[in-house]
């Protein structure tokens, strides 16, 4: 399967292309389609599921030799039998294990620091829930660090997933700055509430405006569980957007 992404950066579009597909990094291929630039966003095509080409099998190719036929398919394999030496097996070394106390206390680390270069009495707190680890930072003057549409936040997120390679299983990371994330997200539910009742009144499908590979998640989030509409995500890039559709019943 192929997902196009965007982004600022051809790292912040790969973080959005494994948001919107629930894949892992290791688990995709990275075709980088842009680099993005000061006025131009990166994009990035990620692709998983597909199987490796299967080496061909030669044909039997048959020739002539003193009146004879000879399978010189069968010869060259024979060939190539003799000639094949067996390598040494190479031992892999083991993977170095994160548990998540251990990865909770690291996050915790690294986003203080970085905190208290704008705000020396920041702090940093994190809850536990299975496979996610939700940090919170506060402080009067940390909002500095959420930036335009929450971009420099977003990339702080990415360089905290950074800590998580090589977990025991896997984790997912998200850091909010003094409540913005939790306001942003909570605005985005209401609105989503909000289209669906306004879908099934007119009976019409409805299109969001274009949103970020993990605000539309929360948009199929939020409706999944109702019987009277479905969501689905449409266009390509930057014009991707969640659509709102009523379920007509008979």
């Amino acid at each position: 399967m192929k997902l196009e992404a965007t982004g600022k950066s051809v790292e912040i579009a790969i973080q959005n292309g494994l948001l919107e597909c629930g894949m892992k990094r290791e688990d995709v291929e990275v075709q980088v389609i842009e680099q993005g630039g000061l006025f131009k966003k990166a994009k990035v095509v990620l692709i998983w599921g597909e199987p490796k080409e299967e080496q061909k099998v030669e044909e039997n190719s048959t020739e002539i030799e003193n009146g004879e036929i000879k399978d010189t398919k069968t010869e060259n394999l024979e060939e190539k039998k003799e000639e094949t030496i067996e390598e040494p097996k190479v031992e892999e070394k083991p993977k170095r294990i994160v548990d998540s106390s251990r990865l909770q206390a690291r996050g915790i680390e690294f986003l203080t620091g970085l905190a208290q270069i704008v705000d020396k009495t920041a702090t940093v707190s994190c809850e536990a829930k299975e496979n996610e680890l939700s940090f919170s930072i506060k402080g009067e003057n940390v909002g500095k660090l959420i930036g335009y549409h929450g971009e420099n936040m977003q990339a702080i997120q990415m360089l905290l997933s950074g800590l998580k390679l090589r977990a025991e299983r896997p984790i997912r990371m998200f850091v909010d700055i003094d409540g913005y994330k939790q306001n942003k997200n909570q605005a985005i539910i209401d609105l989503a509430n909000k289209v669906a009742e306004q879908a099934i009144k007119i009976e019409r499908n409805i299109h969001l405006d274009p949103m970020s590979a993990y605000d539309r998640r929360i948009v199929h989030t939020t409706l999944q569980d109702r019987d009277d509409v479905t969501t689905e995500s449409t266009g390509e890039g930057e014009k991707r957007h969640v659509v709102v559709k009523p379920i007509f019943k008979k």
